[in-house]
């Protein structure tokens, strides 16, 4: 082996900070963006943010309130319920005792968000110092409470105790909804209905009572978060053709705090730093221009393909893939899956998530179909089909073979028959319809 210096030249892909910088910012919407702007201000102090579009709406709201009766009403906090204190607040009327107010108030604050017990009855015994028949009669008068279905241990036993509510009970109601609620579900009901000795009618009506229920009774007292969504791009509709437009101005607008520029001109270090940030803020600009500009050349061109869909009630989507717009546009895929990530457009069909205008195509004798047109045709289908012969998938193959002239294999009709939440033709079958009588 040769030991010595030698000279060696070669090509590398380094991914500079700058670089990382205008990745993230295009794969960001633009809420995102602005809330990336304002944390970048408290690490750049020549960063400065002008909230003007925000300022301006401010000061319209201020304008709307400014009547001192309905300022004192905003200013009310605004008092949400919980499930607790529904319970809590039903207390008075059960006559109990202090003690036993005291233990319902613990078991109470033991329920999960869904209303449901989540302990053991040995646990709970020990935790509110009572016997096993003390804590089943407190348990009782929980479950009395509104709403019906609270205080339960189990799925089964939660909704059975809304159909004890709504005097529906019978004995072998009760049995298929405690101890069979699977097969229920599974649509086993021959299995049912010979081992309960009754009519496969039979049990379709507990089938259909079932799914009246609500298998979450607390769930109507809290909610998510409200998530809210700014259109990134428009799309409108001049003289028959579409014009894209980005919504840039909810950016806020970008300066250099020159005041603070001076002061940091002190000394070399500080000029040094100073300098930085200010190449910082460059490449900000530069990475937001270019952001906005990616996005409005890909909503262009997705406008241009999807334009039936946009410009008519009637239109579908066309099959439009990562790589048409990329080819299009000469640029990479990752690129345009950036562009069109987290991004949604205001069109005239309303607010739409660019990811849900990308289709590929369902067939290869149609090109024209994008797989989206074939679920809709597939979800049109089974809502028109015979609840007591329902299609099967085979049956959709050459139905939409013969009237759509589109050729899918049965496989391909299962996947998207999965991907609509649709049940196989043997789980979607109906009974003859009679007058609703529960065993």
């Amino acid at each position: 082996m040769e030991l010595g210096l030698f000279q060696k030249q070669t090509i590398n892909l380094v991914m500079t900070h700058e670089l990382r910088q205008a990745i993230h910012l295009l794969q960001y919407s633009t809420v995102d963006v602005r809330s990336y702007l304002e944390e970048l201000t408290l690490e750049n102090p020549l960063l400065e943010i002008k909230k003007a579009f925000l300022q301006e709406n401010q000061k319209q709201f201020s304008r709307v309130t400014s009547d001192e009766k309905h300022r004192a009403l905003e200013n009310t906090p605004e008092m949400n319920g919980t499930l607790k204190d529904f319970l809590v607040d039903q207390l008075i009327d059960l006559g109990l005792t202090s003690i036993e107010k005291n233990q319902m108030k613990r078991l109470i604050d033991s329920l999960d968000d869904d209303g449901y017990l989540v302990e053991t009855q040995a646990e709970y015994c020990k935790w509110l110092s009572c016997t096993e028949d003390e804590f089943d009669v407190l348990v009782k008068k929980l479950q009395s409470l509104e709403p019906a279905g609270v205080g339960a241990s189990a799925l089964a036993e939660c909704l059975f105790l809304q159909i004890e509510r709504l005097n529906l009970a019978h004995p072998k109601t009760e049995a298929i909804v405690l101890y069979e609620l699977d097969k229920l579900a599974e649509r086993k009901w021959k299995q049912l209905a010979k081992v309960y000795n009754i009519t496969m009618l039979d049990v379709q009506e507990i089938y259909d009572l079932v799914r009246t229920l609500h298998p979450k009774p607390g769930a109507s007292f809290y909610s998510a978060p409200t998530m809210y969504v700014e259109p990134d791009v428009y799309l409108t509709i001049h003289q028959e053709e579409i014009v894209v437009t980005t919504n840039s101005h909810m950016l806020p607008n970008i300066e250099m705090n020159q005041e603070y520029k001076q002061l940091l001109q002190v000394d070399q270090e500080t000029r040094r730093y100073c300098h930085e940030k200010e190449q910082q803020i460059d490449w900000l600009l530069t990475s937001l221009k270019q952001r906005e500009k990616t996005i409005l050349q890909v909503a262009e061109v997705i406008s241009n393909i999807q334009a039936s869909y946009f410009l008519s009630k009637q239109g579908q989507l066309q099959p439009m893939t990562l790589q048409m717009i990329a080819t299009e546009l000469d640029i990479h895929e990752s690129t345009v899956s950036r562009a069109t990530a987290n991004k949604y457009a205001q069109t005239p069909r309303g607010l739409i998530e660019l990811k849900s205008l990308f289709s590929a195509r369902a067939s290869t004798q149609s090109e024209d179909v994008s797989n989206s047109s074939v679920k809709l045709m597939l979800k049109k289908l089974v809502e028109q089909e015979n609840k007591e012969k329902p299609l099967s998938d085979q049956q959709i193959v050459e139905l939409l073979m013969e009237h759509e002239n589109i050729s899918l294999s049965r496989r391909v009709i299962a996947k998207y028959r999965d991907e609509l939440g649709i049940l196989s033709s043997v789980k979607r079958k109906r009974y003859q319809d009679h007058e609703r009588i529960v065993l």
